[in-house]
């Protein structure tokens, strides 16, 4: 039998309304998307309209973002390119989005570029969110990564797609920094996998890595499925499929990566170098940690160690659930547990890694539990990402104030016993709810993908 089902043939054995039915959906998947990405934008009105870019204020009001300053510290306004005339600290097609944005606003005043630039880039990755919004919903409508047959639930669509567009976290979160470029190609890759185009899924999962570094993770749990397949035989994915995908995965990523690596090989490198030489930063257990003095967070060898070997016994573990487990583990509940361990074990955890979360923890939602322990789990997430989320520019207000000789009398926002609660709040709950995930793997009475 072969391991994916094509959604076209589902829709094609399903009812003659289903369609319209998915039609329809997907306009409303779109509007949702739009919403969030506009909601995005306004959260972001006190330094975009406010001036709390120029003039200070942006941990005050919380509307801080990579985007605005690093135009001019990676000197965009000159009509630099990035790796070719600069070091450029992203991969490289976050690199070339940051110059044709760069470009897009050439033509203006010298005072209006950066403001529009973050405009520009504000447009493409509001386009980004519905893209990852409307594959996301219709992975859930029809049940999931490898559903096999079937109607088409609008209702399930529009609660995970509108989850990903309107999530607190998501609306606060999505404007910090590029992240939304590489959710939406990995999304896209998921729904080519969903639909059985195993070498387009590779492909996008490739070309998602080459805008962050995450996605690469989804290789190894197919890696995991296609390994239990061999063993048990169980119609699930063959290593034939296993090796398409990441023959595409790794044919896209080269595509893009080689040309700057023949151009610019140290500056291409930067991202790499930067990446190792990173201490213990913001939102990692190791700055946590360090700050009580129960770890050495200024070692380097030893976080680096420490972190490396963390999440190989994270993904030994789920490699075992994997393999293991009586029942097939559904690929996106494998997915959600790999990336969730390399945040938990990363040496930086952004607020805006949150992002990589949200339609991966959507797709993961258990089955074989009642509905209000997952709801509950999931709200209690957000309100722990939302606290972070304020939490972090509170703390650096307070380190900046704390460092400024200017600045009298006691130092204004978080010291660092309230940013370290709030720090390991998120920790626990992204915690519950691979524990959740790992209990609805174990519990699945039907086959998963």
């Amino acid at each position: 039998m072969t391991p994916e089902p094509r959604a076209g043939g589902d829709l094609a054995a399903g009812p003659r309304r289903m369609p319209h039915d998915t039609g329809r959906t997907g306009l409303w998947l779109v509007v949702l998307g739009a919403v969030g990405a506009v909601l995005a934008y306004l959260a972001k009105w006190p330094c975009r309209f406010g001036g709390a870019w120029i003039e200070g204020g942006q941990y005050t009001y919380a509307c801080y973002s990579d985007i605005f300053p690093l135009y001019y510290r990676d000197e965009l306004g000159t009509g630099a390119v990035p790796y070719l005339d600069v070091q450029t600290e992203y991969p490289v097609l976050t690199g070339g989005l940051h110059y044709l944005a760069a470009r897009a606003v050439a033509w203006l005043p010298d005072s209006a570029r950066g403001f529009a630039y973050f405009d520009v880039t504000a447009a493409v990755l509001g386009c980004c969110l519905v893209v990852a919004v409307v594959g996301t919903g219709h992975i859930a409508g029809r049940g999931g990564l490898a559903a096999a047959g079937g109607d088409f639930h609008p209702r399930a669509a529009l609660l995970a797609g509108g989850f990903v567009a309107l999530a607190p976290s998501a609306v606060l979160t999505g404007l910090i920094n590029w992240d939304l470029l590489a959710v939406a190609l990995l999304v896209g890759g998921l729904l080519c996998y969903a639909r059985g185009r195993m070498w387009a899924a590779g492909a996008l999962i490739g070309l998602a890595t080459a805008a962050k570094f995450y996605p690469f993770l989804v290789l190894g749990p197919l890696f995991v499925l296609a390994l239990r397949e061999l063993w048990r035989k169980e119609g699930g994915l063959p290593l034939s499929g296993f090796l398409r995908t990441l023959g595409g995965a790794v044919a896209a990523w080269a595509a893009v990566n080689l040309p700057v690596v023949l151009a610019a090989p140290d500056n291409w490198a930067t991202f790499f170098t930067f990446s190792r030489e990173r201490g213990a930063d913001w939102g990692s257990l190791y700055y946590a940690l360090g700050g009580f003095g129960l770890f050495d967070s200024g070692d380097l060898d030893l976080v680096n160690a420490t972190g490396t070997g963390s999440l190989l016994v994270a993904c030994a573990a789920i490699a075992l659930l994997g393999v293991l487990a009586r029942r097939r583990p559904p690929l996106e509940q494998l997915v959600f547990l790999v990336v969730a361990a390399f945040l938990m074990t990363n040496k930086v955890w952004s607020p805006q890694f949150v992002l990589w979360l949200l339609p991966l923890a959507v797709l993961a939602w258990p089955r074989t539990v009642r509905p209000a322990v997952p709801v509950a789990l999931f709200a209690l997430w957000q309100v722990a990402e939302v606290c972070y989320f304020f939490g972090i520019w509170q703390h650096l207000l307070f380190v900046t104030q704390q460092s400024d000789p200017a600045v009298a009398g006691p130092p204004a926002g978080l010291a660092f016993e309230g940013y370290a609660l709030v720090l390991l709040g998120r920790l626990c709950a992204v915690a519950a709810l691979c524990v959740l995930t790992v209990v609805d793997c174990l519990r699945k009475g039907d086959s998963g993908p």
